[in-house]
């Protein structure tokens, strides 16, 4: 009996040979993941209905599973199309190893007979060959493990006591139906019990509408008990000083016009929002040149080569080291990130991100913002998610920044862009914080572009809480448990919550 664990941590291999021919095909079309060329391969040798001749030569480079098929449903689909093409059940891993080897080899050769000799452009010439030999999918591109999401009503209560007193009916939020903003703001002082309300809803959503999920998480306090997002989503926790997160975070489409120098301009901008501004006109000018350097010589692209690519522009520029370069070195300090996923298949799995008090503020604040920022360049580039007869909107992934004060504030540009425009594209951001004054220093009005904002006891100025309670509100005079509410379309109420 073969189990998905094993083969998720078991490791694949075709030879040498094929893994020359490989390289060559992914240097001629741009493939920056190794799995993608057997991923394609494998696909194409299962659709020939001879069987493959049985491999010999030099084992290659192996790829454990779980980075060659994916993880969850994907892994047992790959493992079930090996199982059905032969009509036998697999005796070992060995077994499974021999049919995966067998089936990678044909196809690369596959590949590698058409691509090899052309002298045309060999990107048309490979998806033009692909479209024949493939079947027809969901047109979802290379890498990507995303299931298609069905829309259908999800409806929130707003805790496990929250009751409207004018009509003793637990008041709903309804974050994707017609006309609505998924987005949510969440504020109070400490205890007050913004998140425990959090956990609690996101908990419902995990019930009603299983999603992805990434969170950020200050404090330690979204996971390691009953209600955590650990356990409500399944989420793995991956903590930066422990091992790098696995996302390439740097990633951009080389198919797209402008992809790379807008990629460049979008960390430069981060780097500085980061800094307070510190970075002046020339500082900036070098990060984005170093940036599209780095960029357009290595992919996957690191933060360790932006860094060298900024050493050297300014050592060619006569500069001496300053304030952007020292910044790009503390961050490589810590190795925070390794490209091993990109952002379709890093955000297609539940995901807490934890950013420990002994990390400094920086990194972890980079941290947030690169994640951020490569979250909004993929659901942004992406479909609009499908809508059901009554309007309801298809979720596609959850984001939740606890202790959002941190970067708020900070005018970054993947933050604003999620909060704006990402609802279409089936993105819910949750923001966390303390007091409705932090959404005061964005240029963008977060608040008016949630569906639903929750404040409980906390000092906050009179200006804030008036904009978006109205003129008689006090946060500091609730109780326990209480919290004004404010549902999107509708006036703002006075609720029990716990």
């Amino acid at each position: 009996m073969v189990g998905l664990d094993q083969v998720a941590t078991a490791s694949f291999a075709a030879t040498r040979e094929i893994d020359k021919l490989a390289e060559d095909i992914a240097r001629k079309i741009g493939f920056a993941h190794r799995y993608a060329v057997p991923r394609l391969a494998m696909a194409l040798s299962l659709r020939t209905s001879a069987r493959p001749e049985p491999v010999s030569g030099d084992p290659g480079r192996s790829i454990r599973g779980e980075n060659l098929f994916g993880t969850g449903a994907f892994l047992a689909a790959w493992v079930s199309f090996f199982i059905e093409y032969e009509g036998l059940p697999l005796e070992n891993i060995a077994d499974l190893q021999r049919r995966v080897r067998d089936h990678w080899c044909r196809g690369v050769k596959l590949l590698w007979d058409r691509l090899g000799e052309v002298r045309e452009d060999p990107y048309n010439v490979f998806w033009k060959f692909l479209a024949e030999h493939l079947p027809r999918g969901d047109g979802l591109p290379v890498g990507r493990t995303e299931p298609p999401r069905r829309p259908g009503p999800i409806a929130l209560p707003l805790g496990p006591a929250a009751q409207d007193p004018s009509t003793g009916t637990p008041p709903l939020f309804r974050p994707v139906a017609r006309g609505a903003s998924p987005h949510v703001a969440i504020m109070g002082g400490v205890g007050s019990g913004k998140t425990r309300t959090a956990l609690f809803m996101l908990a419902e959503i995990a019930k009603q509408a299983p999603v992805p999920l990434v969170a950020f998480d200050f404090k330690g306090d979204l996971t390691g008990d009953a209600t955590g997002l650990d356990r409500s989503f399944a989420a793995e926790v991956l903590d930066p000083l422990e091992r790098p997160i696995p996302l390439d975070v740097l990633a951009f489409d080389p198919a797209k016009p402008h992809a790379r120098e807008l990629a460049a301009q979008r960390l430069r901008d981060s780097l500085a929002a980061l800094k307070g501004g510190a970075f002046g006109a020339v500082q900036r000018g070098l990060l984005g040149d170093a940036a599209a350097r780095a960029l357009a010589s290595h992919r996957p692209c690191r933060l360790e080569d932006v860094r060298d690519a900024l050493v050297a522009v300014y050592e060619e520029h006569g500069k001496a080291r300053d304030g952007a370069v020292e910044t790009l070195v503390d961050l490589c300090r810590f190795p925070l990130f390794e490209p091993k996923e990109p952002p379709a298949d890093f955000f297609g799995r539940a995901r807490v991100i934890r950013l420990r008090q002994d990390l400094p503020d920086l990194v972890r604040s980079v941290v947030a913002a690169l994640v951020t920022d490569a979250l909004d360049r993929w659901l942004n580039a992406g479909p609009d998610t499908p809508v059901d007869p009554e309007g309801n909107r298809a979720l596609r992934i959850v984001a939740v920044i606890d202790e959002a004060h941190r970067i708020l504030g900070r005018k970054l540009p993947g933050l604003s862009n999620l909060v704006r425009m990402s609802r279409s594209k089936g993105g819910m951001i949750w923001l966390i914080s303390q007091s409705p004054d932090d959404f005061e220093t964005e240029d963008d009005d977060f608040l008016a572009e949630m569906g639903l904002v929750v404040a409980f006891a906390t000092n906050a100025r009179p200006g804030a809480t008036k904009r978006i309670f109205g003129s008689r509100v006090e946060l500091a005079d609730l109780g326990k448990g209480e919290a004004f509410v404010r549902i999107r379309g509708e006036k703002a109420r006075r609720l029990r919550i716990w």
